[in-house]
């Protein structure tokens, strides 16, 4: 036993001698496992806080929270002796939270947040850690009362002028200014007494929410009869956006999972280049007395010190791609998915162990593929597994119903190229060529030399520009079928964002000789069985509603509402299985809503079920709606500057009020583009390893190939002609691959618009390509490769050059 760990440790010195002596070699296997890892746990990351995004209550208490009592649907807050209520009947784990807005002299607003702070300032442990950081400073200027704003240290310049002077809030009511001390890591919203935040806000005894801790079934269900009528009892994972968002996060963690693989490519490469160098160095150690145990066990430790180093390097880096990406999805998420409390990105030790574990089971996977059985069983492996992906890709393109099964279509078609490239590759080089010229005969036979060393190269360039292409499709086919649609849905001359209707304002725009149609939007919201709906109307007849595209392609006539119809969104009827003809129940509330489905409509960008229907039932149903506005299309005689005077001018609407066309479709586009913005941010980060793997790859080449170039440099080959060579092995190698990634990434855009889009978000998106964006990304690729041809001639030249001084 002592021999062993003796014999080990002699090994392991000399691997580790090895990296020294080699050091790009370990910077390379490091560089892709830990982009990999970064790429997956920073999308981990954002999923996984999602999830868990009420362990931290917002009413600063250390306990998770697992249910919110939450205003019924039309209200914004909740009455105060709601929480009396359950107080008294044993909820002591009850914590109220009262959120507002103060707006300074200058226009500025800050969100506050008022919590009950007699529960952690009589105990320290509970105190949260800011506050406990204060008080043990004992700094006059750190301490806390009942009337003390906390506000967050970036929103200083919002309180301060640049001459230091204090500027004061704004308030209806007679209430004096408050004692604000600044502290960094508060957050976005400044935090106070709730009974304080009462006073500034003028809440009068009202609530936002109520925080319920560690719940159980019986309570929860003695909490909803407390509760009937009067509030909404919702667990904190099963929100709107719990069920919105599951898509979203869904697509992304396949995005990520996928730059992980392409970035395995990469510490592939370095795997083989590793083990070939170190190949006659573990001969030499066998004949010189090391056992095969020894040296597999010290093989065993280096790829798990490797692993955990990897997986470490790669969270931290998914840890701070996470903190560049939050900002970006907490913007979509909020826009689209109803987030209700921003993401705050925090390091997670799960995200170290998944990174270990796949980075492990990569390196498992790699050996396994270099060693010699499976060489000799290779031809089998290869047509046993495309015969299995072959069937597997029939199958889903027939039956594929769900996310997973349409991503995995995506997955067989990438693995299905993946397997006939190299082969394909293979049979073109081994074409007999009758070549005179022996500087091709030799660069012929140079690259059927190298082909092994050139399949990794390949295969992840071709992952990654088919990926690449195939979400530039999908970006761009979205982005056309939106702007087609916002055309006509937004159809209107200019858009009045009223909070409350005027019928006097009404009258008046009837009357007037240049108005053609006057419509307004009322939206109620609440659930079609578990699915959060959206139920709205654009008016009183059918007239209103002819900027609805049906799928059908029919124009929206009085037949789609008789005998109580309504019309669905499309993602009904894909995500949701609503069909012609159903009824439906719209619950809000203690309210009830039946209609019957008569037809169903575009309507991109939204994730959640939604109905139409006209003014007249929905104000007869007794549900809450909110009035959102009025759309006025002018008749063709009069411009939208002339009338926009005229409603400030005579009929005295605010200007800031008046949104044209043009300025409320930008508006609306630059919400649905953010949802793209996290999925090109991946993209890129794909591609560049893609890129990064090249040209390891292509180096790699040409660094075994320094001396055979030396030998053409002494037998009288001119640099040109060495220069001439590199580039045509080099762009040979690329436009092969572009000819196969291109069509790889159309298939799989259309698989994504066919398959992916509709399953997961309900949409279906019609095919558009982006020329312009296939063209840069594979000159980028050409430029990269003639980059890598060169170095080498160019380092061959300066050896040249020192030889002859």
């Amino acid at each position: 036993m002592v021999s062993l760990n003796n014999e080990i440790k002699l090994v392991i010195a000399t691997h580790i001698a090895f990296y020294r002596r080699h050091p790009w070699l370990l910077a390379l296997f490091v560089l892709g496992f830990s982009l990999g890892s970064a790429l997956l746990t920073a999308i981990t990351g954002l999923n996984q806080e999602a999830k868990t995004r009420y362990e931290h209550s917002s009413a600063l208490v250390n306990s998770p929270v697992s249910h919110i009592v939450k205003p019924l649907i039309g209200q914004s807050y909740i009455n105060g002796q709601i929480w009396l209520s359950l107080r008294r009947h044993g909820f002591v784990n009850a914590w109220p939270v009262l959120r507002g807005n103060l707006t300074t002299e200058n226009g500025q607003n800050i969100a506050i947040q008022g919590v009950d702070t007699l529960q952690w300032i009589t105990m320290s442990n509970n105190m949260p850690n800011q506050l406990q950081q204060q008080a043990g400073k004992g700094q006059p200027d750190a301490e806390f009362s009942l009337s003390t704003l906390l506000v967050d240290s970036q929103f200083k310049p919002r309180l301060y002028s640049d001459s230091e002077n204090r500027i004061e809030f704004n308030f209806e009511h007679e209430q004096g200014q408050p004692d604000i001390r600044f502290q960094e890591g508060i957050g976005l919203w400044a935090i106070t007494d709730i009974a304080y935040a009462d006073q500034l806000l003028n809440a009068q005894g009202k609530l936002s929410f109520i925080e319920l801790s560690d719940l159980s079934q019986e309570q929860a269900a003695v909490a909803k009869k407390l509760l009937d009528g009067k509030a909404q009892l919702v667990r904190a994972d099963q929100q709107n956006f719990d069920v919105l968002s599951q898509a979203f996060f869904f697509n992304l963690s396949a995005l990520a999972m996928l730059g992980y693989v392409v970035a395995a490519f990469l510490s592939f490469n370095a795997i083989k280049l590793t083990l070939s160098a170190r190949e006659k160095l573990l001969t030499q150690m066998h004949l010189l007395g090391c056992t095969k145990l020894g040296i597999s066990v010290s093989l065993a430790v280096e790829l798990i010190a490797l692993s955990l180093l990897t997986a470490l390097l790669g969270t931290l880096g998914g840890f701070v791609i996470a903190n560049a990406l939050v900002i970006d999805v907490n913007r979509t998420l909020v826009g689209l998915y109803q987030l209700d409390k921003a993401l705050v990105v925090s390091w997670q030790w799960f995200n170290v162990l998944l990174g270990f574990a796949l980075n492990l089971m990569a390196l498992v996977v790699m050996l396994v593929a270099q060693t010699r059985r499976f060489a000799q069983q290779s031809n089998a492996f290869f047509y046993l597994i495309l015969v299995v992906i072959t069937a597997l890709l029939i199958w889903l393109s027939l039956f594929a119903h769900t996310e997973f099964q349409a991503l995995a279509l995506c997955l067989c078609l990438m693995l299905l190229f993946v397997l006939l490239v190299p082969k394909c590759l293979r049979a073109l080089l081994w074409i007999p060529l009758s070549l005179t010229n022996p500087l091709y005969q030799w660069l012929h036979a140079d690259t059927r030399t190298h082909l092994k060393d050139l399949h990794i190269a390949i295969v992840a360039i071709l992952v990654a520009l088919g990926s690449a292409i195939g979400m530039q499709v999908m970006v761009k086919s979205f982005s056309e079928t939106l702007n087609a649609h916002l055309e006509k849905q937004l159809s209107a001359d200019i858009y009045l964002p009223l909070k409350a209707q005027n019928d006097a304002l009404v009258s008046e725009l009837k009357a007037h000789s240049q108005v053609a149609l006057l419509s307004s939007y009322l939206q109620s919201e609440g659930r079609v069985g578990t699915q959060p709906t959206k139920l709205a109307s654009y008016g009183k007849n059918a007239q209103f509603y002819q900027h609805i595209s049906m799928t059908t392609g029919e124009r929206v006539s009085i037949e789609h509402f008789k005998h109580n119809g309504c019309l669905a969104n499309e993602q009904s009827a894909i995500k949701y299985g609503v069909e012609l003809g159903k009824t439906l129940t719209f619950v809000q509330n203690e309210q009830h809503f039946t209609c019957r489905v008569s037809g169903f409509f575009y309507d991109y960008g939204n994730p959640s079920m939604s109905l139409l229907t006209l003014e007249t039932r929905m104000r007869e149903s007794g549900l809450h709606s909110v009035f959102y506005g009025y759309a006025i299309k002018l008749a063709s005689t009069t411009s939208v500057a002339q009338f926009s005077e005229y409603l400030v001018n005579e009929l005295h609407i605010d200007s800031t009020q008046i949104t044209p066309n043009q300025r409320f479709k930008s508006i609306a586009k630059s919400l649905f583009d953010d949802t793209f913005v996290v999925t090109k941010a991946l993209n890129g980060f794909i591609l560049a390893i893609a890129l990064a793997s090249l040209c390891t790859s292509l180096l790699s080449l040409s660094a075994q190939q320094l001396k055979q170039l030396v030998v053409l440099r002494n037998l009288g080959v001119t640099r040109q002609q060495m220069l001439v060579m590199k580039l045509l092995q080099t762009a040979g190698i690329v436009l092969f691959t572009a000819c196969f990634a291109i069509p790889l990434g159309l298939l799989l855009g259309m698989a994504l618009l066919e398959f992916v889009m509709p399953i997961a978000f309900g949409w279906t998106i019609y095919f558009s390509l982006d020329v312009g964006a296939l063209l840069l990304t594979c000159l980028t690729l050409v430029l990269v490769a003639v980059a890598c041809a060169y170095l080498p001639v160019a380092r061959l030249t300066q050896l040249c050059a020192k030889e002859r001084s």
